[in-house]
């Protein structure tokens, strides 16, 4: 029976008839009447111009809020190019041995809004095999070259000069200092 089946299936397969397909062609319209007076004042057409791209549609920044100009990672690389930074990572391998190393450990990564202005937020951390102690957190613009340090005293975020003049961190050599 499925035999059968299969049979009348191809049978009916193979009996219709096959498809044909069309040509279409086009015809252009046909040229105007050639006259002597027509053919003096006849212009050539202008080449066809080249298509043009579409600007790409962005949204716009919202107000208040200045546009980026600093990935995350350009703004780690701005704070670890610190004077201060660079003193400090140095003399955590030259203390540990080479045991320890200064590093930055972003410690949240949605973006601090302060005085309208979107910060990352990064902390300088003595890291080991053992622990990461943190020595000192800063807040990164994402609009601006400005870079502020979070006083743990004060809880207020205050300027690098401002952190230089009353901090020296220059002078610090370990996570107590």
């Amino acid at each position: 029976m499925a035999t059968t089946l299969i049979a009348l299936g191809l049978a009916a397969w193979f009996s219709r008839p096959p498809v044909v397909e069309k040509q279409v062609t086009v015809k252009a319209p046909p040229p105007p009447p050639a006259s002597a007076s027509a053919s003096a004042t006849v212009k050539k057409p202008a080449p066809a111009a080249a298509p043009q791209r579409q600007p790409e549609i962005k949204d716009p920044v919202p107000p208040g809020e200045p546009p980026a100009i600093r990935t995350k990672e350009q703004g780690a690389a701005a704070l670890m190019a610190l004077p201060e930074l660079q003193a400090w990572s140095a003399a955590i391998e030259k203390n540990s041995g080479g045991k320890a190393h200064g590093g930055l450990l972003e410690y949240d990564p949605t973006p601090r809004k302060l005085n309208g202005k979107n910060y990352w937020q990064f902390s300088f951390v003595e890291n080991s095999a053992e622990a990461a102690q943190r020595w000192e957190s800063f807040l990164v613009s994402s609009s601006d070259d400005e870079i502020l340090v979070e006083d743990a005293s004060s809880e207020e975020a205050i300027s690098l000069g401002r952190w230089r003049r009353e901090k020296h961190p220059g002078k610090r050599t370990a996570v107590d200092n």
